[in-house]
C-alpha cells in the first residue's frame, strides 16, 4: 500500500514538474513572440514616421517655392507698367526697388531648393536607391535648376518648360509626393556610399523620359 502511495505521490510530482517546464516553456516562447513583434513594430513605426516627415518636407518646400516663383514673375512683368509716366528719378528710383525685390525672390528660391537636397538624404534609409524615385527626383532638380537660371539671367519663368509649366510642375511633384507615399520599404537600407553608375545612368535616364513628358518644350539657357 504504501509502495503504490508513493508510486502516486512520483507520478503526481512528475506530472507537476512536467507540467511546470511546459508552463515556463510556453511562458518563454511567449515573451519571444512579444518581443519580436514589439521590435517589428517599432521598426515599422519608425520608418512609417520617416515616411510622414518625408511627405511633410515634400510639402513645405511645395509652399515655400510658390512665393518666390510668383513674385519675381510678378516683379518681372512690372517693369513697364511700374515706370510708364513717371519722371527719371523716379523711374530710376522704381527701377532700383525692383532690382532688390527680384534678388530676395531668388535668394528665397536659392534657399528653398537648397531645402529640396534634404528630401534625397530621406529617401535612402527608407527605399534605398530605387530607380524610379531617384528619377523624379532628378526630373525636379532638372526643373529647379532651370528656373533658378532664368531668374539669375532675369527671363522671364513662363517659357521655362512649356506654357503651363506650373501646372506641369506641381503635376511632377504631386507624383512623386505619391510615390513616396506608396512605395514599399526596402528590405536593409543600404550602406551610406555612392550608388552604382550604371544605377545613375538608368536613373538620369528615366529623369528625362519624366521632365520630357511634363515639360514637352525645355529651354536651353
Amino acid at each position: 500500500m504504501l509502495a503504490m502511495l508513493a508510486q502516486d505521490a512520483s507520478i503526481h510530482a512528475q506530472a507537476i514538474a512536467q507540467g511546470f517546464w511546459q508552463a515556463a516553456f510556453d511562458l518563454v516562447a511567449l515573451s519571444i513572440v512579444a518581443f519580436s513583434v514589439h521590435v517589428v513594430h517599432r521598426r515599422w513605426r519608425a520608418r512609417a514616421d520617416a515616411r510622414q516627415e518625408l511627405v511633410d518636407e515634400i510639402d513645405e518646400f511645395t509652399i515655400r517655392l510658390y512665393r518666390p516663383r510668383k513674385m519675381y514673375q510678378l516683379i518681372l512683368d512690372r517693369k513697364v507698367a511700374g515706370c510708364a509716366g513717371a519722371t527719371a528719378d523716379v523711374a530710376a528710383a522704381w527701377e532700383a526697388e525692383r532690382l532688390r525685390f527680384l534678388v530676395q525672390t531668388l535668394d528665397g528660391l536659392v534657399e528653398t531648393i537648397g531645402r529640396f537636397r534634404a528630401v534625397q538624404v530621406k529617401l535612402v534609409p527608407l527605399f534605398g536607391y530605387h530607380e524610379d524615385l531617384f528619377a523624379h527626383y532628378l526630373a525636379i532638380w532638372r526643373y529647379l535648376k532651370e528656373i533658378r537660371k532664368r531668374m539669375e539671367l532675369g527671363a522671364s519663368l513662363h517659357d521655362a518648360g512649356a506654357p503651363d509649366s506650373t501646372d506641369a510642375f506641381y503635376r511632377l511633384i504631386d507624383g512623386f509626393r505619391y510615390r513616396v507615399q506608396t512605395e514599399r520599404y526596402t528590405g536593409a537600407p543600404p550602406r551610406r556610399v555612392q550608388p552604382s553608375p550604371e544605377l545613375l545612368e538608368r536613373a538620369q535616364a528615366r529623369a528625362t523620359a519624366i521632365y520630357e513628358a511634363h515639360f514637352s518644350a525645355p529651354p536651353t539657357v
